[in-house]
């Protein structure tokens, strides 16, 4: 058998392999879709028909109609397809209309468990994409080395893809639970931009990064275990020094800004008092026109000193929360 015989015998085999993996996942959520009326209740399908379930369901999306059949044949060996009855597929008005509303808090805490997962996933690859820049992509020095740098550097970036529309997918689900205040708070929407990796684990003293803060993620509490994750520790480690450093800078701009106020109104107060001791000193001489002058500077800079006292009373008024530091 030449080369193109066993190119072809080899795809033959993947493609059976893919076959036997969709119908035993095809299976699988058959056997789920059957169980679902145990779940349910009687409520659930009128005609206690299984069969078209997943119709009932595809109704509750937002897919376009017009990319189905209408035929459950068109279902057949196609789980990609196929919607799973979950409460997240079905809506809580139903689920509670089925009597099943004992079955949304467990679907959270299941797609909560899953929006961690994929959190924590993100998290690892983004570092290892950063850790790449520094150990592989500025260190080549031809272009064999910089073509395999890229190689892993695109690999990485497509598993922070996956793990991306995996969380985002997963929150989409979540608020068609209804969450609490507690859980919105917490997942928050990901946003493209905030899928950039930050240079200062590569350069920590590169320009143009110091009021860079990272993304909301990297702050949620999820367990950072496993076999090796120093690279995450030095990740964050970085980040924390530039934090620290950041938040100590602003705390020092904060006294010297209100020592500056202090120091206006009093630099108003001085001006104020050298004019009048001038228009006093001009009167004794009988320069009436110069004492008219130092009384209308002295005015002057006593109106500065009022209103820059008023401002700033208003503004040392204002308390600063340590979470917002």
């Amino acid at each position: 058998m030449g080369p193109c015989g066993l190119a072809r015998l080899y795809w033959y085999k993947l493609l059976h392999y893919v076959a036997r993996q969709r119908d035993r996942l095809q299976g699988q959520i058959d056997g789920f879709t059957q169980s679902a009326l145990t779940h349910l209740g009687e409520g659930f399908d009128a005609d206690d028909d299984p069969d078209d379930l997943t119709l009932d369901i595809l109704d509750d999306l937002d897919d376009d109609p017009a990319d189905f059949s209408e035929t459950s044949d068109t279902w057949t060996n196609s789980p990609k397809l196929t919607v799973i009855p979950l409460p997240s597929n079905l809506g809580v008005d139903r689920c509670r209309r089925c009597m099943a509303e004992d079955l949304i808090p467990l679907e959270m805490s299941l797609r909560e468990g899953q929006a961690n997962d994929a959190l924590h996933n993100l998290r690892i690859h983004l570092c290892n994409k950063a850790i790449l820049f520094r150990t592989m992509v500025r260190q080549a020095k031809s272009q064999a080395l910089k073509t395999r740098a890229w190689s892993q550097v695109t690999l990485v970036q497509q598993a922070v893809s996956l793990h991306a529309s995996i969380y985002t997918k997963t929150r989409k689900q979540m608020m068609q639970l209804e969450p609490g205040q507690d859980q919105l708070q917490k997942y928050k929407p990901l946003l493209r931009e905030q899928l950039k990796i930050s240079t200062a684990v590569g350069d920590p003293n590169a320009r143009g990064q110091r009021n860079e803060s990272l993304a909301w993620f990297w702050s949620v509490e999820v367990d950072l275990g496993g076999s090796d994750h120093s690279w995450n520790e030095e990740f964050y480690r970085v980040h924390w020094l530039r934090a620290k450093s950041l938040r100590d800078r602003w705390k020092e701009e904060l006294l010297v800004v209100e020592s500056e106020m202090d120091w206006t109104c009093n630099f108003f107060l001085r001006k104020a008092a050298q004019w009048i001791e001038r228009m006093g000193e001009s009167s004794a001489n009988r320069l009436w026109g110069h004492a008219c002058y130092s009384g209308r500077q002295s005015r002057m800079y006593l109106l500065l000193a009022q209103d820059a006292q008023a401002a700033f009373q208003d503004l040392k008024r204002i308390q600063i929360d340590d979470s917002d530091e």
